[in-house]
Protein backbone atom coordinates (compact mmCIF):
# COMPACT_ATOMS: atom_id res chain seq x y z
CA UNK A 1 0.00 0.00 0.00
CA UNK A 2 1.12 3.56 -0.62
CA UNK A 3 0.78 6.02 2.21
CA UNK A 4 -2.32 7.69 0.78
CA UNK A 5 -4.43 4.54 0.40
CA UNK A 6 -3.47 3.39 3.91
CA UNK A 7 -4.57 6.71 5.38
CA UNK A 8 -7.83 6.56 3.45
CA UNK A 9 -8.51 2.97 4.50
CA UNK A 10 -7.79 3.78 8.13
CA UNK A 11 -9.93 6.91 8.06
CA UNK A 12 -12.77 4.90 6.53
CA UNK A 13 -12.56 2.23 9.23
CA UNK A 14 -12.46 4.80 12.04
CA UNK A 15 -15.34 6.80 10.53
CA UNK A 16 -17.44 3.66 10.11
CA UNK A 17 -16.70 2.69 13.71
CA UNK A 18 -17.82 6.12 14.89
CA UNK A 19 -21.04 5.92 12.85
CA UNK A 20 -21.76 2.43 14.20
CA UNK A 21 -21.41 3.75 17.73
CA UNK A 22 -23.69 6.68 17.02
CA UNK A 23 -26.25 4.15 15.85
CA UNK A 24 -25.84 2.23 19.10
CA UNK A 25 -26.31 5.40 21.17
CA UNK A 26 -29.56 6.39 19.49
CA UNK A 27 -31.01 2.93 18.87
CA UNK A 28 -30.24 1.56 22.35
CA UNK A 29 -30.93 4.38 24.86
CA UNK A 30 -29.29 2.68 27.85
CA UNK A 31 -29.65 4.41 31.21
CA UNK A 32 -26.78 4.37 33.72
CA UNK A 33 -27.25 2.18 36.78
CA UNK A 34 -25.12 0.89 39.65
CA UNK A 35 -21.42 1.86 39.30
CA UNK A 36 -22.15 3.48 35.93
CA UNK A 37 -24.66 5.77 37.61
CA UNK A 38 -22.02 6.63 40.22
CA UNK A 39 -19.56 7.74 37.55
CA UNK A 40 -22.31 9.81 35.94
CA UNK A 41 -23.28 11.59 39.17
CA UNK A 42 -19.68 12.36 40.11
CA UNK A 43 -19.10 13.83 36.66
CA UNK A 44 -22.32 15.84 36.87
CA UNK A 45 -21.38 17.28 40.26
CA UNK A 46 -17.91 18.14 39.01
CA UNK A 47 -19.33 19.87 35.96
CA UNK A 48 -22.03 21.83 37.79
CA UNK A 49 -20.68 22.34 41.31
CA UNK A 50 -16.94 21.72 41.02
CA UNK A 51 -17.09 19.06 43.77
CA UNK A 52 -15.95 15.44 43.45
CA UNK A 53 -18.89 13.72 45.11
CA UNK A 54 -21.58 11.29 44.05
CA UNK A 55 -24.21 13.08 46.10
CA UNK A 56 -24.62 15.76 48.75
CA UNK A 57 -23.00 15.20 52.09
CA UNK A 58 -19.36 14.55 51.47
CA UNK A 59 -16.51 13.93 49.03
CA UNK A 60 -16.42 10.70 47.07
CA UNK A 61 -13.52 8.26 47.24
CA UNK A 62 -15.12 5.17 45.76
CA UNK A 63 -14.21 5.90 42.14
CA UNK A 64 -10.86 6.57 40.56
CA UNK A 65 -10.93 10.11 39.15
CA UNK A 66 -9.66 10.10 35.57
CA UNK A 67 -12.83 8.95 33.79
CA UNK A 68 -15.38 11.07 35.71
CA UNK A 69 -13.11 14.12 35.35
CA UNK A 70 -13.04 13.55 31.58
CA UNK A 71 -16.83 13.15 31.47
CA UNK A 72 -17.25 16.36 33.46
CA UNK A 73 -15.20 18.25 30.87
CA UNK A 74 -17.45 16.89 28.13
CA UNK A 75 -20.54 17.94 30.10
CA UNK A 76 -19.17 21.44 30.52
CA UNK A 77 -18.38 21.64 26.82
CA UNK A 78 -21.97 20.60 26.08
CA UNK A 79 -23.25 23.57 28.09
CA UNK A 80 -26.97 23.13 28.59
CA UNK A 81 -27.07 19.97 26.48
CA UNK A 82 -27.87 16.45 27.61
CA UNK A 83 -25.07 15.34 29.99
CA UNK A 84 -25.73 11.65 29.32
CA UNK A 85 -25.46 12.13 25.56
CA UNK A 86 -22.26 14.14 26.06
CA UNK A 87 -20.86 11.24 28.08
CA UNK A 88 -21.71 8.67 25.43
CA UNK A 89 -20.23 10.85 22.69
CA UNK A 90 -17.05 11.00 24.77
CA UNK A 91 -17.02 7.21 24.75
CA UNK A 92 -17.15 7.29 20.94
CA UNK A 93 -14.12 9.58 20.81
CA UNK A 94 -12.24 7.31 23.21
CA UNK A 95 -13.06 4.20 21.16
CA UNK A 96 -11.86 5.76 17.92
CA UNK A 97 -8.73 7.01 19.69
CA UNK A 98 -8.08 3.46 20.91
CA UNK A 99 -8.49 2.07 17.39
CA UNK A 100 -6.11 4.70 15.97
CA UNK A 101 -3.46 4.03 18.64
CA UNK A 102 -3.84 0.28 18.13
CA UNK A 103 -3.40 0.71 14.37
CA UNK A 104 -0.33 2.89 14.90
CA UNK A 105 1.17 0.24 17.16
CA UNK A 106 0.52 -2.58 14.71
CA UNK A 107 1.80 -0.60 11.75
CA UNK A 108 5.11 0.15 13.46
CA UNK A 109 5.61 -3.47 14.38
CA UNK A 110 4.09 -5.48 11.54
CA UNK A 111 3.00 -3.24 8.69
CA UNK A 112 -0.13 -1.72 7.22
CA UNK A 113 -2.19 -4.85 6.75
CA UNK A 114 -1.94 -5.76 10.45
CA UNK A 115 -2.68 -2.14 11.33
CA UNK A 116 -5.93 -2.06 9.37
CA UNK A 117 -7.05 -5.39 10.84
CA UNK A 118 -6.30 -4.07 14.34
CA UNK A 119 -8.27 -0.89 13.68
CA UNK A 120 -11.21 -2.94 12.38
CA UNK A 121 -11.21 -5.23 15.43
CA UNK A 122 -11.17 -2.34 17.88
CA UNK A 123 -13.77 -0.43 15.86
CA UNK A 124 -16.35 -3.20 15.38
CA UNK A 125 -15.96 -5.72 18.20
CA UNK A 126 -19.58 -6.13 19.44
CA UNK A 127 -18.61 -5.81 23.10
CA UNK A 128 -16.79 -2.57 22.31
CA UNK A 129 -19.78 -1.21 20.39
CA UNK A 130 -22.09 -1.83 23.35
CA UNK A 131 -19.58 -0.20 25.72
CA UNK A 132 -20.43 3.12 24.09
CA UNK A 133 -23.59 3.13 26.20
CA UNK A 134 -21.85 2.21 29.46
CA UNK A 135 -20.32 4.94 31.60
CA UNK A 136 -17.47 2.69 32.60
CA UNK A 137 -13.82 3.57 33.12
CA UNK A 138 -12.75 0.84 30.66
CA UNK A 139 -13.69 3.26 27.88
CA UNK A 140 -10.75 5.44 28.93
CA UNK A 141 -8.54 2.53 29.93
CA UNK A 142 -8.54 1.13 26.36
CA UNK A 143 -6.65 3.98 24.64
CA UNK A 144 -4.33 4.37 27.65
CA UNK A 145 -3.48 0.66 27.62
CA UNK A 146 -2.74 0.69 23.90
CA UNK A 147 -0.64 3.84 24.38
CA UNK A 148 1.28 2.01 27.11
CA UNK A 149 1.92 -0.86 24.70
CA UNK A 150 2.95 1.52 21.91
CA UNK A 151 5.50 3.20 24.16
CA UNK A 152 6.65 -0.03 25.81
CA UNK A 153 7.33 -1.79 22.51
CA UNK A 154 9.55 1.12 21.54
CA UNK A 155 11.41 0.66 24.80
CA UNK A 156 11.77 -3.11 24.38
CA UNK A 157 13.10 -2.72 20.84
CA UNK A 158 15.25 0.40 21.05
CA UNK A 159 16.35 0.49 24.68
CA UNK A 160 16.37 3.23 27.29
CA UNK A 161 15.24 6.75 26.45
CA UNK A 162 14.57 9.12 29.38
CA UNK A 163 11.70 10.85 27.60
CA UNK A 164 10.02 7.62 26.54
CA UNK A 165 10.45 6.11 30.02
CA UNK A 166 8.83 9.16 31.58
CA UNK A 167 5.95 8.91 29.11
CA UNK A 168 5.48 5.22 29.94
CA UNK A 169 5.29 6.25 33.59
CA UNK A 170 2.76 8.93 32.71
CA UNK A 171 0.61 6.32 30.94
CA UNK A 172 0.89 3.97 33.94
CA UNK A 173 -0.15 6.75 36.31
CA UNK A 174 -3.14 7.70 34.19
CA UNK A 175 -4.20 4.06 33.91
CA UNK A 176 -4.08 3.77 37.70
CA UNK A 177 -6.19 6.91 38.05
CA UNK A 178 -8.64 5.21 35.67
CA UNK A 179 -8.69 1.73 37.25
CA UNK A 180 -6.73 1.20 40.46
CA UNK A 181 -5.88 -2.40 39.47
CA UNK A 182 -3.72 -0.97 36.66
CA UNK A 183 -1.10 -0.01 39.26
CA UNK A 184 0.73 -3.24 38.40
CA UNK A 185 1.42 -2.33 34.76
CA UNK A 186 5.07 -1.36 35.32
CA UNK A 187 5.55 -5.09 35.94
CA UNK A 188 4.22 -5.78 32.44
CA UNK A 189 6.82 -3.39 31.03
CA UNK A 190 9.46 -5.10 33.15
CA UNK A 191 8.51 -8.54 31.81
CA UNK A 192 9.02 -7.38 28.22
CA UNK A 193 12.28 -5.63 29.08
CA UNK A 194 13.68 -8.74 30.76
CA UNK A 195 12.65 -10.83 27.75
CA UNK A 196 14.52 -8.35 25.53
CA UNK A 197 17.63 -9.17 27.60
CA UNK A 198 18.26 -5.60 28.56
CA UNK A 199 21.36 -4.95 30.64
CA UNK A 200 20.60 -4.69 34.34
CA UNK A 201 21.82 -1.10 34.77
CA UNK A 202 19.75 0.20 31.85
CA UNK A 203 16.72 -1.81 32.95
CA UNK A 204 16.92 -0.59 36.56
CA UNK A 205 17.36 3.03 35.49
CA UNK A 206 14.38 2.94 33.13
CA UNK A 207 12.17 1.23 35.71
CA UNK A 208 13.10 3.91 38.23
CA UNK A 209 12.13 6.67 35.78
CA UNK A 210 8.83 4.91 35.00
CA UNK A 211 7.96 4.54 38.68
CA UNK A 212 8.90 8.13 39.55
CA UNK A 213 6.82 9.49 36.66
CA UNK A 214 3.86 7.27 37.50
CA UNK A 215 3.85 8.31 41.15
CA UNK A 216 4.23 11.98 40.21
CA UNK A 217 0.94 11.59 38.32
CA UNK A 218 -0.67 9.86 41.30
CA UNK A 219 0.56 12.33 43.93
CA UNK A 220 -2.10 15.07 43.49
CA UNK A 221 -4.92 12.53 43.90
CA UNK A 222 -3.25 11.05 46.97
CA UNK A 223 -2.93 14.54 48.49
CA UNK A 224 -6.57 15.24 47.71
CA UNK A 225 -7.60 12.01 49.44
CA UNK A 226 -5.52 12.89 52.49
CA UNK A 227 -7.26 16.25 52.72
CA UNK A 228 -10.81 15.17 51.83
CA UNK A 229 -10.95 11.65 53.27
CA UNK A 230 -8.17 11.47 55.83
CA UNK A 231 -6.09 8.87 53.96
CA UNK A 232 -3.04 9.53 51.81
CA UNK A 233 -3.62 7.06 48.96
CA UNK A 234 -3.61 7.16 45.16
CA UNK A 235 -6.33 4.48 45.08
CA UNK A 236 -10.06 4.49 45.72
CA UNK A 237 -11.65 3.64 49.06
CA UNK A 238 -13.37 0.41 48.07
CA UNK A 239 -10.38 -1.85 47.52
CA UNK A 240 -10.89 -3.50 50.88
CA UNK A 241 -14.59 -3.89 50.18
CA UNK A 242 -13.85 -5.65 46.90
CA UNK A 243 -11.39 -8.00 48.61
CA UNK A 244 -13.91 -8.76 51.35
CA UNK A 245 -16.78 -9.44 48.94
CA UNK A 246 -14.53 -11.90 47.10
CA UNK A 247 -13.01 -13.54 50.21
CA UNK A 248 -15.43 -14.55 52.94
CA UNK A 249 -17.66 -17.43 53.97
CA UNK A 250 -20.45 -16.27 51.65
CA UNK A 251 -18.24 -15.29 48.71
CA UNK A 252 -19.26 -16.52 45.27
CA UNK A 253 -16.52 -14.81 43.26
CA UNK A 254 -18.94 -12.16 42.01
CA UNK A 255 -20.57 -9.15 43.65
CA UNK A 256 -23.04 -9.96 46.41
CA UNK A 257 -24.91 -7.99 49.10
CA UNK A 258 -22.35 -7.35 51.83
CA UNK A 259 -23.20 -4.19 53.77
CA UNK A 260 -25.44 -5.76 56.42
CA UNK A 261 -22.92 -8.55 56.93
CA UNK A 262 -20.05 -6.13 57.54
CA UNK A 263 -22.20 -3.96 59.78
CA UNK A 264 -22.96 -7.03 61.88
CA UNK A 265 -19.26 -7.75 62.27
CA UNK A 266 -18.39 -4.10 62.97
CA UNK A 267 -21.46 -2.38 64.48
CA UNK A 268 -21.64 1.30 63.65
CA UNK A 269 -18.92 1.20 60.99
CA UNK A 270 -21.12 2.75 58.30
CA UNK A 271 -21.56 5.86 60.44
CA UNK A 272 -17.80 6.40 60.51
CA UNK A 273 -17.27 7.04 56.80
CA UNK A 274 -15.75 5.47 53.69
CA UNK A 275 -12.25 4.94 55.06
CA UNK A 276 -13.51 3.18 58.19
CA UNK A 277 -15.72 0.92 56.08
CA UNK A 278 -12.82 0.02 53.84
CA UNK A 279 -10.50 -0.62 56.78
CA UNK A 280 -13.04 -2.93 58.40
CA UNK A 281 -13.52 -4.82 55.13
CA UNK A 282 -9.74 -5.20 54.73
CA UNK A 283 -9.43 -6.53 58.26
CA UNK A 284 -12.16 -9.13 57.75
CA UNK A 285 -10.76 -10.20 54.37
CA UNK A 286 -7.23 -10.63 55.73
CA UNK A 287 -8.53 -12.57 58.70
CA UNK A 288 -10.58 -14.89 56.51
CA UNK A 289 -7.80 -15.50 53.98
CA UNK A 290 -5.35 -16.26 56.78
CA UNK A 291 -7.80 -18.76 58.27
CA UNK A 292 -8.87 -20.33 54.95
CA UNK A 293 -5.89 -20.23 52.55
CA UNK A 294 -7.09 -23.24 50.56
CA UNK A 295 -10.57 -21.84 50.03
CA UNK A 296 -9.09 -18.44 49.17
CA UNK A 297 -6.88 -20.03 46.52
CA UNK A 298 -9.82 -21.96 45.11
CA UNK A 299 -11.89 -18.78 44.94
CA UNK A 300 -9.02 -16.98 43.19
CA UNK A 301 -8.99 -19.50 40.35
CA UNK A 302 -12.79 -19.50 40.23
CA UNK A 303 -12.68 -15.73 39.75
CA UNK A 304 -10.15 -16.07 36.94
CA UNK A 305 -12.62 -18.44 35.28
CA UNK A 306 -15.45 -15.92 35.73
CA UNK A 307 -13.34 -13.22 34.08
CA UNK A 308 -12.54 -15.52 31.17
CA UNK A 309 -16.09 -16.74 30.59
CA UNK A 310 -18.46 -13.89 31.54
CA UNK A 311 -19.14 -12.62 28.04
CA UNK A 312 -22.74 -11.55 28.75
CA UNK A 313 -21.94 -8.58 30.97
CA UNK A 314 -21.96 -5.89 28.27
CA UNK A 315 -25.29 -7.11 26.93
CA UNK A 316 -26.82 -7.34 30.39
CA UNK A 317 -26.00 -3.78 31.40
CA UNK A 318 -26.87 -2.15 28.08
CA UNK A 319 -30.03 -4.09 27.22
CA UNK A 320 -31.41 -6.76 29.53
CA UNK A 321 -30.87 -6.03 33.23
CA UNK A 322 -33.99 -5.14 35.20
CA UNK A 323 -34.44 -3.75 38.69
CA UNK A 324 -30.84 -2.58 39.15
CA UNK A 325 -30.33 0.08 41.85
CA UNK A 326 -29.39 3.45 40.40
CA UNK A 327 -28.22 3.96 43.10
CA UNK A 328 -31.25 3.21 45.28
CA UNK A 329 -34.43 3.03 43.24
CA UNK A 330 -34.54 -0.15 41.07
CA UNK A 331 -34.81 0.51 37.34
CA UNK A 332 -34.21 -1.29 34.04
CA UNK A 333 -31.10 -0.39 32.06
CA UNK A 334 -33.23 -0.08 28.90
CA UNK A 335 -36.75 1.14 29.74
CA UNK A 336 -39.67 0.00 27.65
CA UNK A 337 -39.88 -2.46 24.79
CA UNK A 338 -36.98 -2.95 22.40
CA UNK A 339 -36.37 -5.45 19.57
CA UNK A 340 -33.12 -6.68 21.16
CA UNK A 341 -34.94 -7.57 24.37
CA UNK A 342 -36.81 -10.24 22.42
CA UNK A 343 -33.59 -11.97 21.35
CA UNK A 344 -31.27 -12.32 24.38
CA UNK A 345 -29.89 -15.61 23.09
CA UNK A 346 -28.84 -14.10 19.79
CA UNK A 347 -27.17 -11.10 21.49
CA UNK A 348 -25.31 -13.37 23.86
CA UNK A 349 -24.24 -15.63 20.99
CA UNK A 350 -22.80 -12.68 19.06
CA UNK A 351 -20.85 -11.53 22.14
CA UNK A 352 -19.60 -15.05 22.89
CA UNK A 353 -18.59 -15.96 19.35
CA UNK A 354 -16.86 -12.62 18.68
CA UNK A 355 -14.98 -12.84 21.97
CA UNK A 356 -13.92 -16.41 21.25
CA UNK A 357 -12.76 -15.54 17.73
CA UNK A 358 -10.76 -12.61 19.07
CA UNK A 359 -9.14 -14.85 21.67
CA UNK A 360 -8.21 -17.45 19.04
CA UNK A 361 -6.75 -14.81 16.69
CA UNK A 362 -4.87 -13.22 19.56
CA UNK A 363 -3.45 -16.62 20.46
CA UNK A 364 -2.50 -17.10 16.81
CA UNK A 365 -0.59 -13.81 16.85
CA UNK A 366 1.22 -14.82 20.01
CA UNK A 367 2.21 -18.15 18.43
CA UNK A 368 3.60 -16.33 15.40
CA UNK A 369 5.75 -14.14 17.61
CA UNK A 370 6.88 -17.04 19.77
CA UNK A 371 7.77 -19.09 16.72
CA UNK A 372 10.16 -16.43 15.46
CA UNK A 373 11.41 -15.80 19.01
CA UNK A 374 12.47 -19.45 19.23
CA UNK A 375 14.55 -18.90 16.12
CA UNK A 376 16.57 -16.30 18.00
CA UNK A 377 14.61 -13.05 17.60
CA UNK A 378 14.99 -11.15 20.86
CA UNK A 379 12.55 -8.50 19.59
CA UNK A 380 9.75 -10.99 19.01
CA UNK A 381 10.49 -12.68 22.33
CA UNK A 382 10.12 -9.33 24.09
CA UNK A 383 6.91 -8.58 22.18
CA UNK A 384 5.41 -11.99 22.95
CA UNK A 385 6.21 -11.81 26.65
CA UNK A 386 5.30 -8.13 26.95
CA UNK A 387 1.91 -8.45 25.25
CA UNK A 388 1.11 -11.52 27.32
CA UNK A 389 2.03 -9.75 30.56
CA UNK A 390 -0.05 -6.70 29.62
CA UNK A 391 -3.05 -8.88 28.74
CA UNK A 392 -2.89 -10.85 32.00
CA UNK A 393 -2.10 -7.94 34.29
CA UNK A 394 -5.62 -6.84 35.21
CA UNK A 395 -7.16 -10.35 35.53
CA UNK A 396 -4.33 -11.60 37.74
CA UNK A 397 -4.64 -8.60 40.06
CA UNK A 398 -8.43 -8.35 39.96
CA UNK A 399 -9.04 -12.00 40.83
CA UNK A 400 -8.07 -11.16 44.40
CA UNK A 401 -11.45 -9.41 44.73
CA UNK A 402 -15.01 -9.87 43.50
CA UNK A 403 -15.11 -9.85 39.70
CA UNK A 404 -17.32 -9.81 36.61
CA UNK A 405 -16.93 -9.74 32.85
CA UNK A 406 -15.60 -6.16 32.82
CA UNK A 407 -12.20 -7.44 33.90
CA UNK A 408 -11.69 -9.26 30.60
CA UNK A 409 -12.26 -6.18 28.44
CA UNK A 410 -8.71 -4.91 28.92
CA UNK A 411 -7.44 -8.36 27.91
CA UNK A 412 -9.32 -8.11 24.62
CA UNK A 413 -7.99 -4.60 24.00
CA UNK A 414 -4.42 -5.72 24.69
CA UNK A 415 -4.56 -8.71 22.34
CA UNK A 416 -6.29 -6.85 19.48
CA UNK A 417 -2.92 -6.01 17.83
CA UNK A 418 -1.88 -9.66 18.06
CA UNK A 419 -5.17 -10.65 16.46
CA UNK A 420 -4.53 -8.08 13.72
CA UNK A 421 -1.09 -9.63 13.12
CA UNK A 422 -2.61 -13.10 12.82
CA UNK A 423 -5.36 -12.04 10.41
CA UNK A 424 -2.79 -10.26 8.24
CA UNK A 425 -0.72 -13.45 8.28
CA UNK A 426 -3.71 -15.53 7.15
CA UNK A 427 -4.44 -13.17 4.29
CA UNK A 428 -0.86 -12.72 3.11
CA UNK A 429 0.61 -16.07 4.20
CA UNK A 430 3.52 -14.40 5.87
CA UNK A 431 4.27 -12.19 8.83
CA UNK A 432 3.92 -8.63 7.55
CA UNK A 433 6.35 -6.10 8.87
CA UNK A 434 8.35 -3.01 8.01
CA UNK A 435 12.06 -3.01 7.52
CA UNK A 436 14.13 -3.77 10.59
CA UNK A 437 15.29 -0.18 10.76
CA UNK A 438 11.69 1.06 10.98
CA UNK A 439 10.97 -1.17 13.95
Amino acid sequence: MSRLPYGLFLAGILAAGALARLGVVFWIPTQPVSDFYGFFKVAQNLASEGRYEAGPGGPDGRRSPAYPVLLSLAMRAAGGGDPLLASKLTNIVLAILAAWIGATLSRRLWGESAALWTAAILSFLPRSLLMTNLLTAENLLAPLLLLFLLLSTGSWIRGFSPGRAATIGLACGLMTLTRAVAYAFPLAWLAGAIAARRKFRSLALELAVILVAAHAVLLPWAIRNASALGRFTPFNTVGGVGIYIGNSDNATGQWRPWAAELEGLHPGVFARGLVAIDDAAWDEARRWIGSHPGRAASLYFKKLRIIATDDAFAGAFTIFAEGIPAPVEPKPVLPGAHPLKEHPGAVHAVLRVSGLLLALCGLGGFVLLWRTARKGSSIDRALAVGFLAAALCIPLVSAAMAVNGRYRWAVEDAIAPLAGLFLAFLVRRGIPGPAAGER
